[in-house]
């Protein structure tokens, strides 16, 4: 038996952290036990409590900001706390021992915290970096030399998109002496995919009429998301298109801000803030064209979740987002921080409806289980 534990910052609702507890979830417990190191508070914490047959450590020192202070406390924390998981999985037969951080800062701490609980197969995953366009030069030279120092203690990379892969590359992340492959992000396809035929009850729910025209964006009210830039264009698609909405399904700190100005706009009845929604195939279902405005991305999946449902999606051109949405076959995609660009985009595709038939081949890629297939091949490797 092989002992996987996952380490991340947060169970918030997020890519990341579905596909972390996925990968706890589903692994063939005739061969792998799991174990789970998080930081509590998080809106999947439920879900986790439900995993009965995976040993959970919530840490509380674990917290999702970078802090001098508190982070050497993380450090420690993680460590026993693997040190605790170790112990529980190899007492119901555990032979090795893999660790498999997720994310910038759990990716961070729990890497050096394996070290110093004696663990020396370690695997990370990388959904994004701390470091993106817009910090300032101090901060993102930081956050470089962090991975870096990081990488020196990790066996195996694993990234969910190529463009992520091929930027740990270039910044000396992701070296000669790693192994490394692109395993994307699963997700359950099904309802996804049957969501075109459920289009007239889930618009019914929403409250929309038939001439409205829906935007979807699934995403989230923090910087990374840069909600005020959607909150920009979809002022300038309102301003051409009476009958056009948009459903923002998410939350998070820039949610006063975006609600002012709203408010400013007049638009508060026309962008609607759906806060967490844990029904995005019904959202998409309703959905004419869904929307992204990050300013970076590992591969968002909340993108190939649209293209699924068979929903044209207008995005930023960021990181690995370009490895799914095609420009004029299945979407559009605008340079980030420009409403303009993003509002044009968004009438084009309402316009235009651009669908590819070839997307039922590319989002089979995203299945869960083929993830989970592939995670429990590389275990196997790492740890032999």
């Amino acid at each position: 038996m092989i002992g996987v534990i996952h380490v991340i910052t947060r169970l918030d609702l997020g890519g990341a952290q579905e596909n972390t507890l996925d990968s706890a979830a589903r692994l063939d417990p005739s061969r792998f036990l799991t174990a789970l190191v998080y930081g509590p508070g998080g809106l999947l914490d439920g879900d986790a409590e439900k995993l009965s047959h995976v040993h959970r450590e919530p840490l509380r020192v674990l917290v999702r900001e970078a802090s001098p202070s508190k982070d050497p406390a993380a450090l420690i924390g993680i460590a026993a706390a693997l040190r605790r998981s170790i112990d529980a999985l190899r007492s119901k037969g555990a032979r090795s021992i893999v660790v498999h951080t997720h994310g910038s800062k759990a990716g961070i701490l729990g890497r050096f915290a394996a070290k110093l609980a004696q663990v020396d197969r370690v695997v990370h995953t990388i959904h994004g970096f701390g470091f993106h366009v817009g910090q300032s030069p101090a901060v993102f030279a930081a956050y470089v030399a962090l991975e870096r120092a990081a990488a020196r203690v990790t066996d195996t990379f694993v990234s969910v998109s190529r463009a992520c892969l091929a930027e740990a590359m270039a910044r000396g992340i992701v070296g000669a002496g790693h192994q490394h492959r692109v395993i994307r992000s699963g997700f359950e396809l099904a309802p996804f995919l049957e969501a075109p035929r459920r289009r007239a009850e889930a618009r019914a729910a929403l409250g929309l009429h038939a001439d409205q025209e829906a935007l979807v964006s699934v995403a989230n009210l923090k910087p990374q998301k840069d909600p005020m830039t959607l909150v920009e264009a979809f002022s300038l698609v309102a301003r051409r298109r009476p009958n056009a909405v948009l459903l923002f399904a998410g939350d998070g700190e820039l949610r006063g801000a975006v609600e002012a100005r709203l408010a400013e706009l007049r638009l508060a009845d026309r962008f609607r803030l759906l806060g967490w929604r844990r029904d995005v195939p019904e959202l998409l279902a309703a959905a004419d064209v869904a929307v992204l405005s990050s300013i970076f991305e590992g591969l968002p999946r909340s993108a190939v979740q649209a293209l699924a449902a068979r929903v044209p999606v207008v995005a930023t051109r960021v990181d690995g987002t370009s490895e799914v949405v095609r420009e004029g076959r299945n979407g559009y995609l605008v340079e980030p921080r420009d409403p303009s660009a993003l509002a044009r985009a968004i009438g084009n595709a309402l316009d235009l409806r651009p669908v590819d038939p070839s997307d039922r081949a590319l989002v089979r890629e995203f299945d869960v289980s083929v993830m989970v297939r592939s995670l429990e091949a590389l275990y196997v490797e790492v740890a032999t």
